[in-house]
């Protein structure tokens, strides 16, 4: 056992930083045996988080990344639960499919994997059984990386039949019109090859999908542009909710990056979009943040120009940086990362800030030298940005996880 002492943690019911003595467990020996109590009298504690957009690319892109790989690039970001996406090959489309890659997570143990199913054109009459076993559920309304768009009518009568069997699984959508970026296909820019009023109509569209199927839980994720802010203003249900990622807020189309590196869907936008995304976080119009983890090796991007930037390692510590740059409060930051998704998912509330939480440093920066890059693809947009908040510690349910 070790006694973190003079810890300054955040109290969930207080909203508000409370100075503790905590004990934890140290099963993996992981200190030297002679530590028994660490001094924090220096440093902050606050929940561990939970990143709601992954792609740990197994089965079928293991050489990308696999489960043991991006567990570990989450916990070294302290992150200690995920949901994985299911644009894999095979596509996480079926019950079967769903248990294979559950049995793949257990490979690891560091942090608790969510599994999300895609919903097609073809697996309607195996919905009910998907509905068991999955965590989440995926809508690709366009092409992206895994040939998943789906249809419509396959959306429509999908959604129907989750709120006949009364689903409480929460359904993500890619938004983006696919319409629209067929008459867009040809410009010769990637940003209006894929323009902001895609985004916007695709939303427009899910918007009324959320009031006719009111019973649902609907979630837009990777938010990229200040038009579908401005739409949601008007059009926002209790039942929906929105994450942006962190590649949004940081990068725009004009950040001094190779533009195969900035290369993801929906694409960077302009600074006003980074800036009205930035404060849209802040005030809580955007409710939480994911990473959309999606590692390819720069040279795999550069070659066949893929879409996609690893960041679940860099996720927490960007957050922490925006409140040590005045961008964002404490409070909201750990709505974003930790209350809110856990929420999406019903993951029952306790006093989580006691048993599982991380130790930071906020006087130092997070360590992105590549040494430290767990992910396959070992890089990083953030590599040259100081996200100031360095990992010490991960405890989960009352273990020591991680020391950095």
């Amino acid at each position: 056992m070790v006694l973190f002492t003079n810890l300054k943690i955040w109290d969930l019911e207080k909203r508000d930083f409370v100075l503790r003595d905590i004990q934890v467990s140290d099963s993996e020996d992981l200190l030297e045996k002679n530590v028994k109590e660490i001094d924090c009298s220096s440093f902050l504690s606050i929940p561990v988080g939970m990143d709601i957009h992954v792609h740990f690319r197994e089965p079928g892109y293991e050489y990308k990344e696999n489960m043991i790989s991006g567990s570990l690039a989450a916990i070294y970001g302290g992150i200690t639960k995920v949901l994985d996406m299911p644009n894999t090959r095979p596509i996480t489309d079926s019950v079967d499919r769903i248990l294979q890659k559950k049995a793949f997570a257990k490979k690891q143990r560091w942090i608790d994997i969510l599994i999300a199913a895609a919903i097609t054109n073809n697996n309607l009459q195996e919905i009910e059984q998907i509905d068991n076993h999955c965590d989440a559920y995926k809508v690709f309304m366009a092409e992206s990386f895994g040939k998943l768009m789906v249809s419509e009518d396959s959306i429509v009568s999908s959604l129907a039949l989750l709120e006949k069997i009364e689903s409480s699984k929460p359904i993500f959508f890619h938004a983006e019109d696919p319409s629209i970026l067929e008459q867009c296909k040809a410009e010769k820019t990637y940003q209006k090859q894929r323009p902001p009023e895609a985004e916007a109509e695709a939303i427009q569209k899910i918007s009324l999908w959320a009031q006719e199927f009111s019973n649902l839980r609907f979630h837009i994720t990777h938010l990229s542009s200040s038009l579908s802010l401005k739409l949601l203003e008007v059009v926002k249900t209790n039942n929906l909710t929105i994450d942006t990622c962190p590649r949004y807020i940081y990068f725009d189309e004009n950040t001094d990056l190779p533009e195969y590196v900035k290369r993801v869907n929906p694409p960077l936008r302009n600074t006003i979009d980074r800036i009205h995304l930035t404060q849209a976080l802040a005030t809580g119009v955007i409710d939480m943040i994911s990473s959309d983890h999606s590692p390819h090796s720069l040279q795999e991007k550069e070659e066949k120009n893929l879409s996609g930037m690893p960041g679940v390692q860099e996720m927490l510590p960007s957050l922490i940086n925006l409140v040590a740059i005045d961008e964002l409060e404490w409070e909201r930051a750990i709505e974003a990362i930790h209350i809110f998704p856990y929420n999406l998912f019903g993951i029952e509330e306790t006093d989580i800030s006691i048993n599982s939480f991380i130790v930071i440093d906020k006087t130092k920066p997070y360590d992105l030298s590549s040494e430290n890059i767990q992910t396959k693809s070992k890089w990083s947009p953030f590599v040259n940005q100081a996200l100031m908040g360095d990992i010490l510690y991960v405890i989960k349910d009352d273990n020591l996880a991680l020391i950095q």
